[in-house]
């Protein structure tokens, strides 16, 4: 998170008398959950580990989640799915200043391992914190704050951990997304739109793990086996800051109320229209030229990105990226008699998404329907006799 980078930095000033720590008995290590926040990259709540050694002098945390969007070309590797984050270990006191004034929640588990494996797992944590290692390439389903966690709690046990899968459920990555994205935000229906086949996918319980929410519930349940007997792995969860629960209320600007607004307009002038019998190109152009644009980043997201999950997305099958081209050309009137064919292409096969869209290998937000329907509105006005209509420039 980019408040922290600067945090991160100065504490460093004070980082370098950590390296050469042997923890004493007292020390403790635990896995800190931050609940989620209001901004985008929070959504799905972060994971963190804290190094609390009192007769050492020492209280810090570990982080995988920092990044800058000062970094250069931030948004363009962010949108491609090329975006680096770091580890930085810095003061548990400036930790929790940062969530308290974001109002998020903190939760704490205290891990219940020897005096050995705390000193493997910090050993590493250094290790990982050093300034050559500490970048990593980030991945939101496979590689980030909650599983790098999960993999260092795993290897200072010597992958001896068993987890409790007997509640566990079958979710497909999109099932857990929707769990955490707020669906009638502009963020939220974006996320979901840009959402392909690859996420409706299945997850393993490990997988799930990808959440901090599921890594907190996965490690309360889970035993470290020696010799035959299970030790649980983290003591009882403890709450270092009860964030006050925030309200969500009913917003004009919604994606709900807009999309929807939208379609009863359209559809309002395309009835008017066909009363009048006259073609309303302004409106065409209008909606050819929003879902066009929608088509081209979805584009982008599907066959440009490397990120995880946006490819082969049947979204695409009614937000073409050509209507934006065929809105400019729609306007030229010797053009129009030549581009009806268009038009009824873009029905037959809007109409033949809708029918179908409930077996196809992906699912979709709901609001997709009356995207679709204000497309076939437009585009099905072509199949009326060409001697009942005048177009209107």
């Amino acid at each position: 998170m980019k408040k922290l980078v600067l945090l991160a930095i100065l504490s460093m000033i004070l980082f370098p008398k950590v390296y050469a720590t042997q923890l004493s008995p007292e020390a403790q290590i635990s896995l800190l959950t931050c609940a989620p926040g209001d901004e985008i990259y929070s959504y799905f709540g972060h994971s963190a580990i804290r190094i609390n050694d009192r007769q050492a002098g020492i209280d810090y945390v570990f982080n995988y989640g920092v990044f800058s969007f000062e970094s250069p070309n931030f948004i363009w590797r962010f949108v491609k799915g090329q975006t680096d984050y770091m580890l930085y270990g810095y003061l548990m006191a400036s930790f929790m200043e940062e969530y308290q004034k974001d109002q998020r929640s903190v939760y704490e588990q205290v891990l219940n391992i020897s005096q050995s494996e705390k000193q493997l797992l910090f050993d590493a944590l250094i290790e990982n914190a050093k300034k050559e290692n500490r970048v990593y390439r980030y991945r939101h389903f496979s590689d980030n704050c909650a599983t790098r966690v999960r993999d260092q709690f795993e290897k200072c046990v010597n992958h001896q951990l068993q987890y409790d899968t007997l509640k566990d459920s079958k979710l497909s990555y999109r099932d857990l997304v929707d769990q955490y994205v707020p669906g009638n935000s502009w963020n939220g229906f974006g996320i979901k739109l840009a959402l392909g086949i690859p996420a409706d996918k299945t997850t393993t319980y490990s997988q799930k793990m990808f959440l901090p929410d599921y890594l907190l519930r996965s490690m309360a349940g889970a035993k470290v086996v020696n010799d035959g007997a299970g030790v649980l792995f983290v003591l009882p969860q403890t709450t270092l800051f009860e964030a006050k629960p925030l309200r969500s209320g009913f917003s004009l600007t919604s994606p709900a109320v807009v999309v929807n607004l939208f379609f009863l307009v359209v559809a309002l002038f395309s009835f008017i229209e066909y009363r009048r019998k006259k073609r309303m190109i302004w409106l065409d152009f209008l909606v050819f030229l929003s879902i066009g644009f929608a088509g081209i980043l979805l584009s982008f997201l599907c066959f440009i990105s490397v990120s995880e999950a946006t490819g082969w997305n049947l979204n695409l099958v009614w937000a073409l990226p050509t209507h934006i081209v065929f809105a400019f050309l729609w306007l030229i009137p010797s053009l129009r008699p030549k581009l009806t064919w268009y038009l009824k292409f873009t029905a037959g096969i809007v109409l033949l998404f809708l029918i179908t869209m409930t077996f196809l290998p992906q699912t979709f937000h709901w609001l997709v329907v009356p995207l679709c329907l204000i497309i076939l509105l437009r585009s099905a006005s072509s199949l009326m006799p060409a001697a009942s209509r005048r177009l209107m420039t």
